[in-house]
């Protein structure tokens, strides 16, 4: 099994961080080293990688830290793979010092994030997300399935499995551990080629959900080109605003089957780009999505947005997830999801239009609702 996980791990080598993970299908333009995720887990892969965690024989504490049982791994991680797990999750229990006094040479591991629900590790080639058993049931299958969907449609990191970690020794954490591709920084650079990758996979991933946290701190690279990370909260018909342990939701699936499929992508398409809409400054890649925010509002008017509006009501339309809050800039405003007017003037500087008069620019843009948060001229 070892034998058979170096060598698919030789053909991956240039998957890992850079050039990401290929297949023999490509992913509207970039080129992903590894095959075409099989439908079934190898279950030779979870027998190989189950392993214990760190064991010491010197100093007080002697024994088994914790271990590691492969639930689910659909390829092999490149390069030395136990090695790689092993010391995640020595740098996640913190248990490091511990292994270095049994003469253990540790790879680099890095903090890459830490989210509502995760924390994410990584080594030069691979990342880890960690949900802790304390999170609800619901988290942990939406990550694992997410990931495998996402794969498959080649719109995020590649995906290598999932298995769970339990502490034994110096300590009680137990979690879900998700292996994938680690990816490029976004760095600071935005490009307009950027800027219509962006939409294009907004576009394709409203193909099957709701993203429901699209934001660029949710983009890194590969081969320089953006990639749309995080999808533990995708949906075919729900849009969830994550809220602590929770998710305040809306299904939207009685409003949008009979409106057929076209249109139910569009409207999640338009609500993904308008979430992304309140995180960004004004600038470039703001008026590209605004934009593209008026173009599905011509096409959604008539099937989607106005049935939307008068099956709410006056009240429940100005709630979340209809009106959100604007994230950056942080102005304490809250902005509609059926306002585009509101939602550029949101975003202009102050003194951009004389006293009490709404800008020009806001007024040719379509408004079904009066965002309740946005202080008008």
């Amino acid at each position: 099994v070892e034998a058979a996980a170096r060598s698919w791990a030789r053909a991956a080598a240039g998957g890992a961080m850079g050039s990401g993970h290929s297949s023999p299908r490509k992913a509207a333009g970039t080129t992903r080293s590894l095959p075409s995720l099989p439908e079934n887990p190898d279950p030779e892969l979870a027998t190989a990688y189950s392993c214990d965690v760190l064991h010491t024989t010197k100093g007080l504490v002697k024994g088994n830290w914790g271990n590691f049982r492969a639930d689910a791994f659909y390829r092999p991680l490149p390069g030395e793979a136990v090695r790689i797990i092993r010391h995640i999750l020595i740098h996640l229990l913190d248990i490091s010092r511990y292994a270095e006094r049994e003469g253990e040479t540790l790879i680099d591991v890095d903090v890459l994030g830490e989210g509502s629900y995760s924390k994410v590790l990584g080594t030069s080639s691979v990342a880890a997300k960690i949900i802790s058993e304390r999170e609800m049931p619901w988290v942990h299958k939406a990550a694992e399935e997410n990931a495998i969907k996402a794969d498959r449609l080649a719109v995020s990191s590649c995906f290598y499995g999932h298995g769970t970690v339990t502490q034994l020794l110096g300590g009680h954490f137990k979690g879900t551990v998700l292996f994938m591709e680690r990816l490029e920084p976004r760095g600071d650079q935005w490009s307009e080629a950027d800027t219509k990758v962006l939409l294009g996979e907004a576009e394709r991933i409203a193909r099957v959900g709701f993203h429901n946290d699209l934001k660029l701190d949710n983009v890194l690279r590969r081969a320089k080109r953006p990639v749309v990370i995080d999808f533990d909260l995708w949906t075919p018909w729900t849009v969830k605003v994550a809220v602590t342990s929770d998710c305040l939701e809306h299904d939207f699936q009685e409003l949008l089957e009979p409106q057929g499929e076209s249109a139910a992508r569009g409207f999640r398409e338009y609500y993904d780009l308008f979430a992304l809409s309140l995180t960004l400054l004004d600038g470039p890649l703001y008026r590209s999505v605004l934009k593209r925010l008026q173009a599905l509002w011509t096409m959604l008017e008539a099937p989607v947005l106005r049935p939307l509006a008068e099956a709410l009501g006056p009240t429940k339309i100005l709630e979340v997830p209809f009106e959100v809050l604007v994230r950056v800039p942080l102005q304490g405003v809250t902005v509609n999801l059926l306002d585009l007017r509101g939602n550029l003037f949101a975003h202009l500087p102050d003194g951009c239009a004389p006293s009490g008069v709404l800008p020009a620019a806001c007024e040719q843009l379509p408004q079904l609702c009066r965002s309740n948060g946005v202080y008008w001229p």
